[in-house]
């Protein structure tokens, strides 16, 4: 059996990509769309980062949703992305960077599942090595800086608060918020709002049990 190191390099996706049409890690759009969409106008820009194989985005155009951009580091899904739903935009590009994003282009940011895939080569839950915390560091800027002012960053997860609120937090030119769904297995959305402020009862809360996720560098 393979690691599930494989989920952190490319060629492990260039070539998943080249014969799978959908995935969807976590669930489908269904089990958390009433969190997530009376947060997002119909007429919002939409990037989905580490988009992959999920169906979501093409949920949301069904839904109303017609200014979606997918956004994957994978040149071979982002080629079959544009020629089967070519009504949306595609870009290559890496979520620690979204190089080949404008600034201050999109209202909200959507990524599900596709920071623990980042993730994945660490030994420890409760002791990020200095590599995790700078990825995320540059993967958190890059997002706000492709937000608009008042846009929101959705992060659709099964990590758990007491680890990712802290992370999240990192980044101080956001708020973070908290919402829980599904039923035998918990998992988490997790929002952020560009220029705003997070609630100090929840940071507070959360910065003090998983507290390595935030040292400095």
């Amino acid at each position: 059996m393979e690691s599930n190191t494989q989920y952190a390099r490319m060629d492990y996706w260039d070539k998943r990509f080249e014969t799978e049409k959908n995935f969807e890690w976590l669930s489908g759009l269904e089990a958390f769309q009433h969190i997530v969409t009376p947060l997002i106008p119909k007429s919002s820009s939409i990037a989905h980062i580490g988009c992959g194989s999920s169906q979501v985005s093409m949920q949301l155009w069904n839904l109303g949703y017609k200014n979606i951009t997918n956004v994957d580091y994978s040149k071979v899904l982002i080629e079959n992305g544009r020629l089967e739903h070519p009504y949306m935009e595609w870009i290559a590009d890496d979520i620690t960077t979204l190089a080949n994003c404008e600034s201050s282009s999109f209202d909200v940011v959507l990524e599900k599942a596709t920071i623990e895939a980042i993730l994945v080569t660490e030994k420890s839950a409760w002791e990020p090595s200095d590599s995790a915390l700078q990825n995320l560091e540059n993967i958190f800027s890059s997002i706000c800086r492709v937000l608009k002012p008042n846009g929101i960053f959705i992060s659709v997860s099964f990590t758990q608060p007491h680890f990712r609120v802290p992370a999240l937090l990192r980044e101080k030119n956001w708020s973070v918020e908290m919402f829980e769904f599904g039923e035998s297995f918990h998992y988490y959305v997790y929002v952020c709002r560009k220029g705003a402020v997070t609630d100090k009862e929840l940071a507070d809360r959360y910065s003090s049990i998983a507290k390595s996720w935030l040292r400095p560098l």
